[in-house]
């Protein structure tokens, strides 16, 4: 189960060049920096699982208690006050895909070292957003977190407002918002994979109401931060 009611989630790219200076920053600096801020409680990065079929190489995911304290004055003192070495870094992090987000359903026992994301949209018709929703609460994530590989069973959808702030540490950059957002977390890649195919695979997502562009990737636990005081 997510901890907290919002989350920053964020997909990236970095070249291969990139990477070392990407890695010790964001492990580092970034994500300890992040934990220090009242209201923030884990931060976690995975990498693709398939990058040669994936839609971007790197999920990183705060759970946060609100969605409020991303756009809290603590947060933006800090995301408008840039360190030397996240202003020197920050252009080598790719094709953002980034949002603010309200945790809307979560549930499971706890965190998995694999995690398969969904990027979709409801469908423009009326009645379309309900009818997701009902599925996704009632007929889908419910039963796939009550599988003994599965660790958690989430649905995410961003604050559009909130996505598409740019403080100083993000003005230069292009970023895509992402609308609604599962994010099943398990024990292997095989266990995400299967979980999605069995009860969110395009077509069944497609007639509860969801439009026919679904973004999904399957990610591996690089590591796991929590605040002080909060247990990982």
């Amino acid at each position: 189960m997510l901890l907290g009611k919002g989350v920053m989630i964020n997909w990236t790219n970095a070249a291969p060049e990139d990477r070392p200076r990407y890695d010790a920053w964001q492990s580092h600096e970034h994500t300890p920096g992040r934990l220090a801020i009242p209201g923030f409680l884990r931060g976690r990065r995975c990498i693709a699982v398939f990058p040669e079929k994936a839609d971007r190489q790197f999920l990183t995911l705060y759970e946060v208690d609100a969605l409020e304290v991303l756009t809290s004055a603590a947060y933006l003192a800090k995301a408008n006050d840039p360190s030397p070495l996240t202003r020197a870094t920050t252009p080598v992090v790719r094709d953002s895909v980034r949002g603010l987000a309200r945790v809307r359903a979560s549930y499971g026992p706890g965190v998995g070292g694999c995690a398969l994301t969904l990027r979709f949209d409801p469908q423009p018709r009326a009645g379309s957003e309900a009818a997701l929703e009902t599925y996704l609460t009632r007929d889908a994530l419910p039963v796939i977190a009550q599988r003994a590989d599965i660790c958690g069973a989430h649905w995410i959808v961003a604050d559009p407002d909130a996505s598409a702030m740019k403080p100083v540490e993000r003005q230069g950059r292009a970023v895509t918002l992402p609308n609604w957002i599962v994010m099943i977390e398990g024990m292997t890649p095989q266990a995400v994979t299967q979980a999605g195919d069995a009860l969110l695979s395009n077509a069944q997502l497609i007639a509860h109401g969801c439009a026919p562009a679904i973004i999904r990737d399957v990610y591996t636990l690089q590591y796991l931060h929590a605040a002080k005081g909060v247990v990982g």
